[in-house]
């Protein structure tokens, strides 16, 4: 039945799909999980829609939102989640390659020294490590065996180091000696990146401080400025002006008036706090891209960001509110 849905999917996205669910291990076939996605999202947007429509909203708007939030949340958490495992494994990556060689010099065959390998506390690559070794032991070419796990864990580092081990089998060379030279350079690159890493931080600090302190004051003050500007201008009184018009003046028929359409606060602040989110938004996948290179590992910063902003730009009108109370 679920494989039914998924067959509006492009095939593009049921690629990128498969790939999620290996990388998370979920176990299901990427037609069947596309198909159970799309289920749940048109059941939770109806029930938003329905929801909207006792709320005075428009259901037509709030259908395709919701759709299309839910997919986005969907593949964002599959992403977030494969590239956090991703980036443990590189972090272990040298420690596991040393253990490995030490073993085959030791005169372990290469099955049992990438099982032995295997220790809890390499996690996710634990996992890996065994299903590859029970794979070379049952008849598969290593090669094929030691590929096999950069299919399961989303790491370009991983693929690489993989694939530079494959070709040394195939070429004859010493693998225990390349296991050793790869840690040792894995090592060296995750020094350079810490280093990079220190060196732009205060670009990192800086965004941190305009995204939740900057925008919220600037938002603060303008808003209490412009709900101060409101109350005056809607207090004012109204001045008539009476003038005579001579008889032989023809008079364009019509109605003046000198009555202005001011903004409500409930507007500025309304403003405000989505401006504040789209900027919180586009800090966290600044920061993505500083820390990582990658856009996607900054969503995991745009909810505390945010939360700060919203709560320093109440603050800031409040604090304002009471200075100046006389004003409003």
């Amino acid at each position: 039945m679920y494989e039914r849905f998924s067959s509006i999917v492009p095939k593009p996205v049921l690629s990128e799909l498969k790939k999620q669910i290996n990388y998370n291990n979920l176990g299901w076939k990427e037609k069947e999980f596309a198909g159970l996605i799309i289920m749940a999202g048109l059941a939770l947007s109806a029930l938003a829609s329905g929801a909207a429509y006792f709320l005075y909203l428009e259901p037509l708007i709030i259908f395709p939102i919701t759709l299309a939030g839910f997919f986005s949340l969907v593949y964002a958490l599959l992403k977030l989640n494969s590239e956090s495992k991703g980036k443990f494994v590189e972090t272990i990556l040298p420690d596991a390659l040393q253990i490995i060689a030490s073993n085959m010099k030791s005169g372990l065959t290469t099955e049992k020294a990438i099982f032995v390998a295997g220790r809890p506390e390499f996690g996710p690559l634990q996992l890996e490590l065994r299903n590859a070794s029970k794979s070379i032991s049952s008849g598969e070419r290593v090669e094929a065996a030691l590929l096999g796990i950069g299919e399961k864990i989303n790491s370009a580092v991983l693929g690489k180091t993989l694939w530079l081990i494959t070709e040394g089998i195939r070429s004859g060379g010493q693998i225990s000696d390349l296991l050793l030279q790869l840690a040792q350079d894995l090592r060296n690159q995750q020094g350079l990146q810490d280093e990079i890493k220190a060196n732009t931080s205060i670009y990192v600090l800086l965004i941190l401080f305009a995204s939740m302190a900057g925008a919220p004051l600037l938002f603060g003050v303008s808003s209490f400025i412009v709900q101060s500007l409101t109350k005056q201008i809607a207090d004012a009184p109204s001045i008539d002006v009476t003038v005579d018009v001579p008889s032989n003046l023809q008079l364009i028929k019509g109605t003046t008036t000198g009555k202005r359409t001011l903004p409500s606060v409930e507007f500025i602040t309304l403003f405000s706090i989505i401006s504040m989110a789209l900027t919180s938004i586009l800090a966290s996948l600044t920061i993505g891209v500083i820390n990582t290179g990658k856009e996607i590992n900054g969503l995991k910063y745009i909810v505390p960001i945010t939360a700060v902003s919203v709560i320093v730009f109440f603050a800031v009108k409040a604090f304002f509110s009471g200075l100046f109370q006389g004003l409003i």
